[in-house]
């Protein structure tokens, strides 16, 4: 059943419901993708006095351009930037949560692991950093880039524009809006995305593996060497210590590649080859639908 709306509202009704319900305190969450982007300037520039600040989740397997694009951006335009780390929270057993030490116990995650991943990874440092702020008599929301259309995976499970999950509260300002209106906004203002994209075509937030595809583990061989050393270094010592479980997932992504079979592949012309990037549907999908959304936008801007 889909869910039916009286009307789509605009990012500042969104906003300003979720300051009528009482959250006066909005701290964005920053992915240094181009929806947290256009939602970090909506917020900043028209909320002033309920901007707090930025939210970074430190997956612990980020890639090092990623970092240094979010404190960056962040520096320049003088925005109080929070890191978080999943390694802050510690469970009744004395262990902290980390990517590591979830890889250590479960193996790489898989897509239908993407749940209790993002738990742990993101969502637990969110929920102690946003209890640490209601006890400094804050009432804060986590202001994100989610839109009800961005994917087919989204349409069915983000259903609201303001979701409450205990003392959490989450607002999608973006929620109604369009790929053309996203777009449009971006180049309008400038906004700036991380230079991740030029290479793996997301983020590079959160590099966990459980949508990864076939291109990805070479990518980041080629693109980002620490992301894929880890990866390696992980593969390695789950043989040693890993669980009987992790032992079940010894290799990153959805495809199972061990980092030694794509090492094996020592350039990018065999690469190509044996399993061209530019097959990847998804890819073409994304970066042709991106291509063309640009070059209509810019013309209708040259009319203006």
């Amino acid at each position: 059943m889909t869910l039916q709306y009286k009307r789509e509202l605009e990012p500042k009704e969104i906003l300003d419901q979720a300051i009528s319900q009482g959250l006066t305190d909005f701290y964005v969450a920053y992915s240094g993708g181009k929806d947290s982007g256009i939602v970090l300037d909506i917020v900043a520039k028209n909320y002033p006095d309920n901007f707090r600040g930025v939210v970074f989740v430190n997956t612990g397997i980020a890639t090092d351009a990623t970092i240094s694009f979010v404190k960056d951006y962040c520096s320049k335009r003088a925005y109080p930037l929070y890191v978080l780390k999943p390694e802050n929270v510690v469970r009744k057993n004395g262990i902290p949560f980390s990517y590591e030490n979830l890889v250590m116990t479960y193996g790489f995650p898989r897509q239908a692991f993407h749940t209790i991943t993002m738990r742990q990874l993101k969502y637990y440092p969110l929920r102690k950093f946003i209890a640490d702020r209601i006890r400094h008599d804050e009432k804060p929301a986590i202001i994100g880039g989610i839109r009800k259309n961005e994917s087919s995976r989204r349409k069915i499970k983000w259903k609201k524009y303001l979701y409450n999950d205990d003392k959490m509260w989450f607002v999608s300002p973006l929620f109604f809006k369009s790929n053309d209106w996203v777009y449009k906004y971006f180049i309008e203002n400038n906004i700036k995305r991380s230079p991740v994209y030029e290479t793996l075509h997301i983020s590079g937030d959160c590099l966990c593996g459980c949508f990864a595809d076939k291109s990805e583990l070479k990518l980041l061989q080629m693109f980002h060497p620490e992301v894929y050393d880890k990866i390696s270094y992980l593969e390695n010592k789950i043989k040693s210590e890993g669980s009987d479980d992790a032992r079940k997932n010894m290799t990153w992504g959805k495809y199972h590649q061990a980092t030694n079979d794509i090492k094996a592949q020592t350039t990018i012309e065999s690469y190509l080859c044996s399993d061209c990037i530019l097959d990847r549907s998804a890819t073409d999908d994304d970066t042709k639908r991106f291509n063309d959304e640009m070059e209509d936008i810019e013309a209708k801007l040259d009319k203006l």
